[in-house]
Order: C-alpha cells, then structure tokens, then sequence
C-alpha cells in the first residue's frame, strides 16, 4: 500500500505539476530548494517501502538423528528479519517462532496460497505491511520445517519420529540466538502456529515458560476425543486393516493420514514396524474397542489434560491466546478448544479465546486474516 501510494503521488506530479513547477522557478535558489525537496521524497519514499528479507538456513537436529521412521535430521528453516536488521546493524530483535500444519512445512508460511491475492499472502507480506504501517514491531520470525516422513511431528519427543519438542526449544532457538541479532531472553520470545503448529505454539509454551514469554495457536488441533475424532472415525480402522505406508497413501484421505501421525507422535512404537505406532483402539471380533495403553498415552498428550500439570508454568506466561474457526471442518477442534479454555479458567489462567465465523483456513490470509 506504501507504495502504491508513493507511486500516485510521484505519478501526479510527473505527469501534472513538474512541468509547471519548473517553469515558475525562475530564482536558482528556489529551484534548488524545490529539487532537494523533491529529492527528499524519492528518497523517503524509497526507504519506506523497503521491507525486511527472507533467508533460508539448513539446521541440524542432533535430536532427530536415526530415528525409528528415518527422518532428515537436516531441516529447512525460513527466516524473516524485519528492515530494521539491515539498516540498524547494532540494534537486537525479539523473535517470533511460528509453527506449521500438518501435512505442511516451512513454505506454508512463506509463500503465496493464492497468487492472485498477493495482499499479505505470506508471512513477510504481512510483516513489511504491518511494520510500515507502523501496527506492528520490529521482530525476527523463524518458520522451521519439521514435517516427518507420514506429515507430521506434532512438536513432541516421540521415539518413533524423533524429539521434536527438544529440536525447537534447544537447538533451534539456540541456533537462532547464536547466529542471529536477537534479544536472546524470554521475554523477548513468542511462539504461535497454526492447526498442528497450534497444538505446538500451546502446548511447548505451557512446558517451557523459561523459553518462551507468550503463545498463540490458530486453529489448533488440540487432539481430544470429540466431535469427529472418536471410535467411529473411519481412520482407525484404514489403519489397523492396512499393510504398509504405500497403501494408506493411496487413499489420500485426511483422517488416515492424521490418525496415523498422531500415533507415531502420541503412541510411537519403535519396536512396530511398518508403522512404529500403536493405536488407542483395535478391533476384537469385528468390532471397535478401546486400547488402554495407548488411549492412555493420547490422553496424556491433551492440552486439555495438561493444564493442571502445567498450571504453574501456565501461569507464568505473560500471554496465551487461542481462536476456532466455528465452522472448521474437523469437528473436533472448536470442541476441544471450548474446553481448554474452560479449564484454563477453571485454573485461575487469563487467556483469550476467540470463536469466529470462519473454517479452518479460510480466515488466516488476507486484510482481514487472522494473521
């Protein structure tokens, strides 16, 4: 918007007023001051609509070394810094962690979903407008990819996939804060994400108060039974009658795909291949019934359930924030947001929650995005 603004106004006067001007500027003096006037505006011009840039690194996961599933240790991480990391070369920047769906990666973030709509369509758009704008602050935003070979991490330690939640909140954040012009303290760290990354933003701020100050989930698939995730849900059984990754791929279907990436981060069995995960039900004589054990580890893996666990850390975030989407097509998920955040409150835990007329995407771009 700066600069189409700046584009109009240099536009009139070329094609309106230059001329004019310059022939009413008979005085030398005159003339000087007007050009350097005009100088100065092509110059602030300029300088406002420079935005910040995109670098991409490569970091290496001591924590995701030969895993069960053999995942890449060496991951992709985008990162945003804002104008003021090139210009301001002494000055430190806070950083915002910003964390991936399932099935997605770095690139979710930093490229366009729509091309057509080019208004903050990526991360960077919607950073270099709000920093001009002067509606957002200066800060560093770092999206890694940490996507695992069956789409999804989840942003736990699992002995299937690899410890993802030490991947983030050590070496990457180390890594960041080693290399980078960062404000390397807690207060100065944020962690958000969306959908899977929610879960994520939520739950590793709940463990890590010490690393991150505030958090902010998305739509977060707070996974808890409810809505379409329950016994019936046809993914469990895609999975326990499949025999091998290739078959489940086939079916491109969302719920077995997710099924399947929640066990291998809520319920890993390094010791099961081909799928190195149990699941929370089997089926006995045809029928659907529950696993205990590994219904009892999905259970523990509930932010819902973790609240209690975690109310002191919880209560040491300066800010905690959470919205669904009313008409999000995974039923489960403003469910299961309604009641976190009522055990939030049942906690004494000041957070906010936002229901709002929206699916599970469609409201996060845009000039009147989430974002």
């Amino acid at each position: 918007m700066v600069n189409e603004i700046y584009n109009f106004r240099i536009h009139r006067i070329d094609r309106i007023h230059l001329r004019k001007i310059i022939r009413m500027l008979t005085k030398k003096a005159v003339l000087r001051s007007t050009l350097s006037l005009f100088l100065l505006l092509v110059i602030s011009g300029a300088a406002q609509a420079k935005g910040g840039r995109l670098v991409r690194e490569v970091v290496h996961g001591v924590s995701l070394e030969k895993t069960a599933t053999g995942e890449n240790p060496d991951r992709n991480v985008s990162i945003y810094l804002p104008p003021g990391y090139d210009t301001s070369p002494a000055k430190r920047f806070p950083v915002l962690y910003l964390l991936h769906g399932i099935a997605g990666n770095d690139e979710d973030w930093t490229k366009a979903w729509d091309p057509a709509k080019p208004a903050y369509a990526t991360i960077q758009d919607v950073m270099d407008q709000g920093i001009a704008a002067g509606n957002v602050a200066e800060m560093i935003v770092v999206v890694p990819d940490e996507s695992t070979k069956w789409f999804g991490s989840f942003y736990v330690n699992s002995t299937a996939t690899g410890n993802w939640e030490d991947f983030t909140v050590r070496e990457l954040v180390g890594y960041v804060d080693g290399k980078y012009r960062t404000i390397a303290q807690v207060g100065s760290r944020g962690i958000a994400g969306h959908s899977m990354g929610g879960y994520g933003a939520l739950t590793l701020a709940m463990k890590h108060p010490d690393i991150f100050s505030v958090a902010y989930g998305m739509n977060p698939a707070l996974i808890d039974w409810g809505g379409d995730l329950t016994i019936d849900n046809h993914g469990f059984v895609a999975v326990l009658k499949a025999k091998s990754l290739d078959e489940l791929l086939k079916s491109n279907d969302i719920y077995t795909i997710g099924v399947l990436c929640v066990a291998q981060a809520f319920s890993p069995n390094p010791a099961k291949p081909p799928f190195f995960a149990d699941l929370p039900f089997v089926m006995t004589d045809g029928k659907m019934q529950v696993e205990p054990g590994a219904f009892a580890r999905w259970r523990e893996h509930s932010a819902t359930h973790l609240v209690a666990r975690y109310r002191a850390n919880l209560s040491r975030l300066r800010g905690i924030r959470f919205d669904s989407g009313y008409e999000d097509e995974f039923r489960f998920i403003p469910g299961n947001c309604q009641a976190f955040s009522n055990e939030l409150t049942n906690n004494g835990i000041d957070h906010t929650f936002e229901e709002y007329n929206g699916d599970h995407r469609n409201r996060m771009w845009g000039r009147q995005g989430r974002l």
